[in-house]
């Protein structure tokens, strides 16, 4: 499918992949050392709220959006028992597929058959583990690509000085010869973006995209874009929108919820 000219006249919806069980950040977790089956990482807690319940939130609030809706595992027993994902225009669907490309895939033939959505409607697929996305940043990212004719994501320019490194066995975090992993050398960061999410494309051309046979190979739906021969706008993004991945990450993610909720409840003692 082709681009579609600029316009801002079609629709915008939005999907949450949130079939996955999030294997790193739950690898050294109680319930991963136990016969018991470990929580989904979208569904650990962050001050009373899941990491799920804190992204729909913030989709919630941007009224341009006219339906989100979340791809959860055909197993999935926890999203329905918690009253704290109930949001307007939000509704889970149960077609997670194998890989993440499988269930953004399959949540946009819901959004077509389900809800009419037209080929040329925008759509917003955002990680549920990226729980600390604001109204603020989904909207920016909207206006920068509601009139262009690809799409694009948000992203960070890389701040850090990136390093290739020598071949090592991935479990173990050593080399071949059993010894620690060590530089192959320096990749210059120039010109290099952190992909973060939501990543806003049309609906008909994300589809097509992602109907071929190399999804165990699309990382992210930008990534899909490219194959198709196009090029992604990109809309920077904050630090703050980090994917919870680890389990240290929990922490850091709750002091930044932690930090924003000081800033925006009244201060005490004032009189």
């Amino acid at each position: 499918m082709s681009p579609a000219s600029a316009s801002s006249l079609h629709r915008i919806w939005a999907v949450i992949p949130a079939a996955g069980i999030g294997q790193r950040a739950v690898a050294h977790s109680t319930a991963a050392a136990t016969t018991q089956p470990p929580l989904p990482k979208q569904y650990h807690r962050l001050l009373g709220r899941s990491l799920l319940a804190h992204t729909l939130h913030a989709f919630a609030q941007v009224p341009t959006i006219c339906h989100t809706v979340v791809v959860i595992a055909p197993d999935d027993t926890v999203f329905a028992s918690q009253t704290e994902h109930a949001f307007a225009r939000t509704q889970a669907w149960p077609v997670g597929g194998a890989s993440r490309a499988a269930s953004v895939r399959n949540g946009l033939a819901v959004l077509a058959t389900h809800y009419q959505a037209q080929p040329e409607d925008w759509v917003l697929v955002h990680d549920a583990a990226r729980c600390l996305i604001t109204p603020e940043w989904i909207e920016r990212l909207i206006q920068a690509c509601q009139n262009d004719a690809i799409g694009g994501l948000l992203a960070l320019p890389l701040p850090d000085t990136l390093k290739e490194e020598q071949p090592r066995s991935a479990s173990s975090g050593l080399d071949e010869g059993g010894k620690p992993a060590r530089v192959a050398q320096t990749v210059p960061r120039s010109g290099k973006w952190l992909a973060h999410t939501p990543q806003m494309f049309r609906l008909g051309l994300l589809q097509a995209a992602l109907d071929g046979n190399n999804l165990p190979s699309i990382t992210d739906e930008a990534s899909a874009i490219e194959l198709a021969g196009h090029a992604p706008q990109l809309v920077p993004s904050s630090a703050q929108n980090f994917k919870v991945t680890y389990p240290e990450d929990f922490a850091l993610a709750e002091a930044v919820l932690r930090a924003r909720n000081e800033v925006a409840s009244p201060m005490k003692d004032v009189l």
